[in-house]
């Protein structure tokens, strides 16, 4: 269950780790509102991708959207439970995670429309592009 404030002036900074997502005030370092997301297992890392409008969350097994700056969750759906850092690239009405050499492909209403293993491929950190438009992975192995 997030809890989240209904009004926050913009910018709020947005900071993740184990499965939790937190709006802080950049000037004071209070933290605003906090929501910890499903799928994150262990000591699991947790991605980010910010826009004006919402925030995206990939952890082990979930991707996750809530509204920036408020960070009340507009929607939650499971990926596939890969192990690694989780790339995300969001183009057009498409939001992509990629996580150990496998990609999956949401709308921008939380439904997964399409899953590729890369079977036989390998496993390993993704990087993702279309023209000017590229998400490289941090993510070591």
């Amino acid at each position: 269950m997030s809890e989240y404030r209904t009004t926050a002036a913009a910018p709020v900074l947005v900071a993740a780790f184990l499965g939790r997502i937190f709006g802080v005030d950049p000037v004071t370092g209070r933290v605003l509102w906090e929501h910890k997301q499903d799928g994150a297992a262990g000591n699991s890392s947790t991605s980010l991708l910010v826009t004006p409008a919402a925030i995206y969350s990939a952890t082990f097994s979930s991707v996750a959207c809530l509204r920036y700056p408020t960070g009340e969750l507009l929607w939650q759906s499971q990926t596939a439970q890969v192990h690694g850092r989780a790339t995300l690239l969001l183009e057009g009405d498409r939001l992509f995670v990629a996580k150990g050499g496998e990609i999956q492909c949401f709308s921008l209403t939380g439904q997964s429309l399409w899953y590729n293993r890369f079977k036989g491929k390998g496993i390993g950190a993704v990087a993702m592009g279309v023209p000017d438009n590229t998400a490289q992975s941090d993510d070591p192995n």
